[in-house]
């Protein structure tokens, strides 16, 4: 049985809830084209509404992208109805050997438990002197607030018998060395930090909407009693829920390229 995480039931509010900032259009994006080049065949695995492959593909990038979701990859063909699209787990990729020359991923690898068949898959799909692009669009600096409050919400279900991480991977570093086992050189591409204001008491509505995913699997009672401690906390921590913090965050590119 499949256990990736499909995002069917957030197909109708994912662009709501998931923008593109402008830091990210301005210098995120042509970061990305930078790297791909004129040329380049291009697979965007987990490419769900579109988000990253539609700005590549209205600049020209030649472009498939794929998803577990039906009704993720619906949205991103009414946005761009000449994509071309293809529902697949990124475990098990319906493409030859040896066929695109860059992999892009932005903010999937830590959906997927099976996660080093993915990377393989990745390394079969490219041609010998392929790359692999992992792109995250908001990776903290430091330890945000917007990170101490979901450490915060995952120790207390943690405590009380709950498991609220990410299904595949949790840290980056151990990515890494997988990519190393498979004879990748790494570089990280820093391309852009700008701040990133928001309000804890929406913050605490976000989570309490369940607008990410790792709250979906969670039992409706405990999950109630989880929004109402982490509200306390807060409060506790932070005081007026109606201020404003500015978290710093940045755009990074994370390269692995496979020798022949």
């Amino acid at each position: 049985m499949n256990t990736s995480r499909s995002f069917d039931r957030a197909a109708n509010i994912y662009d709501q809830t998931r923008l593109l900032l402008e830091p990210i259009t301005k210098y995120g994006i042509p970061a990305i084209l930078d790297i791909i080049g004129p040329k380049a065949r291009v697979l965007e695995a987990g490419a769900g509404t579109g988000r990253m492959s539609i700005p590549l593909l209205e600049r020209g990038v030649d472009l498939i992208g794929c998803d577990l979701s039906s009704p993720m990859l619906t949205r991103f063909q009414e946005k761009f109805p000449a994509a071309r699209i293809a529902q697949a787990d990124a475990s098990r990729l319906p493409f030859p050997t040896a066929h695109f020359d860059l992999v892009l991923t932005a903010h999937v690898m830590h959906l997927i438990p099976a996660w080093r068949e993915t990377i393989r898959e990745f390394r079969r799909v490219l041609v010998p002197q392929g790359a692999y692009l992992n792109v995250s669009t908001w990776a903290s600096v430091g330890v945000s607030v917007g990170d101490k409050i979901r450490e915060f919400w995952r120790s207390w279900l943690a405590a009380n018998g709950v498991d609220a991480r990410h299904p595949g991977v949790r840290d980056h570093t151990v990515l890494q060395q997988e990519l190393l086992s498979l004879g990748a050189t790494l570089t990280e591409v820093e391309v852009v930090r700008f701040p990133d204001p928001f309000h804890l008491r929406e913050e605490l509505d976000r989570f309490a909407s369940r607008v990410y995913s790792y709250t979906w699997d969670i039992p409706d009672a405990i999950f109630d009693a989880s929004i109402k401690e982490l509200r306390a906390w807060t409060i506790h921590e932070y005081g007026d829920l109606d201020q404003e913090i500015v978290d710093e965050v940045r755009f990074v590119i994370n390269l692995a390229r496979f020798g022949n």
